[in-house]
């Protein structure tokens, strides 16, 4: 008789589990972080991250090779938002949008570039971020 007890209790776990995860309108998981590298010979030069809480973008120069760094956010294939990082190697610069989940899916990149005025830049690297 206990067997019979435990699985109806097992099954009766499962399926309230099984009923909270398919209701509409319950609490939705944060989306993770999410980082992207330029790499040049298994070495890490440059990297944007998104951390959602707070819609937060870091531009970081990781590597001493006189380029500097652009990271941008692109909806529609429109620029959104973008920021130059010339500050050198280990430094960072942070940029916030407001990335609606409502919009669809972003485009995240990062580029290698000659100056802030170097908006097209190279050895770009992209990912597809969405809320």
């Amino acid at each position: 008789m206990f067997k019979r007890s435990l699985r109806g209790a097992v099954l009766s776990a499962s399926a309230a589990l099984a009923t909270a995860l398919l209701m509409p309108g319950t609490a939705q998981a944060a989306t993770p972080d999410i980082t992207i590298y330029i790499t040049n010979s298994f070495t890490n030069v440059a990297s944007i991250s998104y951390h959602d809480d707070g819609d937060k973008f870091t531009v970081c120069d990781l590597y001493g090779d006189s380029h500097g760094v652009r990271g941008s956010l692109y909806h529609a294939g429109d620029r959104v938002a973008t920021k130059y990082n010339g500050l050198g190697s280990g430094n960072c610069n942070t940029f916030t949008y407001d990335v609606k989940a409502a919009a669809g899916v972003y485009d995240m990149q990062v580029c290698l570039v000659d100056g802030s005025s170097d908006t097209t830049g190279s050895s770009c690297e992209h990912k597809h971020i969405s809320e």
